[in-house]
């Protein structure tokens, strides 16, 4: 029991109503995002030298049960998008200056998520350092598309119509 519980005359009866008072009003209900049709809820995974996918070898969370953190600060912290977020639950709070709604994520989750993504804690540090030092790895769609590249000059369109200014010119001129 805490100090509340102690000196209030109604004692821990109070505190219960106090959270049916809450429940009652939607203040502490849980939300969930509308999931895309035919998208995966997990997130896509970052591939790195540092990253253990086993998740029977992460360690515990350092975190409280209940923490929340705003949205903002999750994707910043955890390096997420808004896709990541999206399988997990949210309260909305209004903020300091009463105008606008915020979602707020269990830190937990948020951080389960991001290991999820970057391959557990030591996956997710190296990100983090890669991202202090603006190292930017390659996207898996860029990657596959990487070996293609052309140059300038060896498109058909090119070849056909020259490099510079004047009259386009058939290849078998050259």
């Amino acid at each position: 029991m805490g100090w509340f519980d102690d000196n209030h005359p109604m004692g821990s009866r109070a505190d219960e109503e106090m959270d049916a008072a809450i429940e009652a009003m939607g203040l502490n209900k849980w939300y969930r995002d509308p999931q895309p049709a035919g998208g995966s809820s997990e997130p896509a995974k970052v591939e790195r030298p540092e990253s253990e996918w086993d998740e029977s070898k992460w360690r515990k969370s350092n975190l409280q049960e209940g923490d929340t953190m705003a949205k903002t600060k999750a994707k910043t912290m955890y390096l997420l998008t808004d896709k990541d977020l999206l399988p997990l639950q949210y309260q909305k709070e209004i903020n300091s200056r009463g105008f606008a709604g915020m979602k707020m994520y269990r830190k937990r989750e948020v951080e389960r998520l991001a290991w999820k993504k970057y391959g557990g804690p030591s996956g997710m540090k190296a990100a983090k350092e890669d991202k202090k030092i603006g190292v930017k790895l390659a996207s898996p769609k860029k990657a596959t598309s990487a070996g293609k590249t052309k140059s300038p000059g060896t498109s058909a369109k090119a070849g056909v119509l020259g490099k510079g200014k004047g009259k386009a010119r058939l290849p078998e001129e050259e």
